[in-house]
């Protein structure tokens, strides 16, 4: 093996582990991410450090070496050797009927992959691209349509697209990431029907006892509320697999952002009728009055109010209550590892929402949340969401780096080849 170079000697390098026993390198972490990003290497790729008998995959490695202030704040390991690049890649792929319907076809004894056959490596997402391209035609073609033939008939699928879509495609988003496939479609739906409605109900219940209701208040409200959803709707998944909790909460978190779309642009739609139809009654006795309030109603737009919380809806509710869940399912794990629990015991753990390491995860979702109600930030508009958005996925993007790390902790404990 060539002799290693002098500029190396000080830095921590890695050899690649190749079949056979055989071993590639000298490299160091920085050359590593540059053969990642030009895809000639992959994120499962095998490593040995040097005086180290331990073998890491390259995201366990990057892992230890770079830590940002995110990961101090949560407790969390990084994002590995996760990339924009690789995650976005199988979405300009062509890809044949058949692959789509096996996405879908997962969680049961026979379409569940035995542990060996699960791949840790970051995966690439794609049929929520799919999705949300067939949404937006609806959602057009809706919107086309009851502007052209001026049909109320078509309002409700109109309200009922607009409001869904963008919500139902993000959660499928999570559904991809679950890398296990042990969690059937129809779960995910259960989850952002059943628990959504849940979820609001837990939020309007536990606002009846807030003193305070302003807007500041929803995030300190509505985040427990749709962990309580999300911790009672898993029933026997309460397992401590970290990706089952984010997809769990992602699907609570849709149905929620969903339902409440769909009540805000109803409230517009009605306010738009009302002073619509009072304009044109006083026009016939007052004009100019009647002038002033047709002004007033030309204010409100519910396709705007629609589109712009579809707009918002990847950043908020659902990346928030997959978060939440995902701590809960992360500290769930460590305490069966810890001996406190038994895998298969499927009753709530409430201590958890006492656990320090829970809480450091969980209260960020509470505090952007507070942020985006309140006007701190008005001035910067939209922008601000994306902001509070791009944090939230930061998170939850880690916590599925620890589910993909659950995955390998398994598989080595069965003594599986990564």
């Amino acid at each position: 093996m060539a002799s290693m170079p002098a500029d190396k000697r000080q830095e921590i390098i890695y050899y690649i582990l190749l079949p056979h026993g055989e071993e590639e390198g000298p490299y160091s972490l920085k050359e590593l991410r540059e053969m990642l990003r030009r895809d000639l290497i992959s994120s499962d790729v095998q490593l040995r450090k040097t005086g180290c008998k331990r073998i890491y995959h390259l995201d366990e490695a990057f892992n230890e070496a770079e830590a940002t202030a995110l990961d101090d704040i949560t407790g969390l390991q990084g994002l590995g050797g996760f990339s924009l690049r690789h995650f976005f890649a199988d979405v300009f792929r062509r890809h044949s009927r058949e692959e789509v319907l096996e996405v879908f076809c997962c969680g049961t004894s026979s379409t569940t992959p035995p542990l060996h056959a699960v791949n840790s490596s970051w995966p690439s997402p794609w049929i929520f691209a799919r999705l949300l391209l067939a949404c937006l035609v609806l959602y057009f073609g809706f919107n086309w349509a009851s502007n052209t033939f001026q049909n109320p008939n078509l309002i409700p699928g109109l309200i009922f697209v607009g409001n869904f879509a963008i919500p139902f495609c993000v959660a499928v988003l999570f559904f991809e990431l679950n890398v296990r496939r042990e969690v059937p479609f129809l779960e995910l739906m259960r989850a952002m029907l059943y628990g959504g409605l849940m979820s609001l109900i837990f939020a309007l219940m536990f606002m009846e006892f807030s003193p305070d209701v302003r807007p500041w208040i929803a995030g300190p409200v509505e985040e427990p509320a749709k962990l309580l959803a999300a911790i009672l709707i898993a029933g026997s998944r309460r397992n401590g697999r970290i990706l089952t909790g984010l997809l769990l909460g992602a699907g609570v978190g849709a149905g929620f952002a969903a339902f409440e779309s769909a009540g805000y642009t109803f409230t517009e739609l009605m306010r738009f009728i009302s002073s619509t139809t009072a304009a044109e009654v006083v026009s016939a006795i007052n004009p100019m009055q009647g002038q002033a309030i047709a002004a007033s109603a030309s204010t409100l737009d519910p396709d705007a109010v629609m589109q712009v919380r579809a707009l918002i809806t990847p950043f908020g509710h659902i990346v928030w209550t997959a978060i939440t869940a995902g701590a809960y399912w992360l500290v769930l794990h460590q305490r069966i590892a810890e001996g406190h629990r038994d895998l298969h015991d499927p009753r709530i753990d409430w201590s958890i929402l006492t656990d320090v390491r829970f809480l450091r995860i969980a209260l960020v979702p509470v505090v952007l949340h507070l942020v985006w109600n309140t006007q701190w930030l008005a001035g910067f508009g939209l922008l601000r969401f994306v902001v509070l958005g791009i944090i939230a996925w930061g998170v939850a993007l880690r916590l599925v780096q620890a589910g993909l790390n659950q995955i390998r902790e398994e598989q080595r404990y069965l003594g599986l080849p990564d």
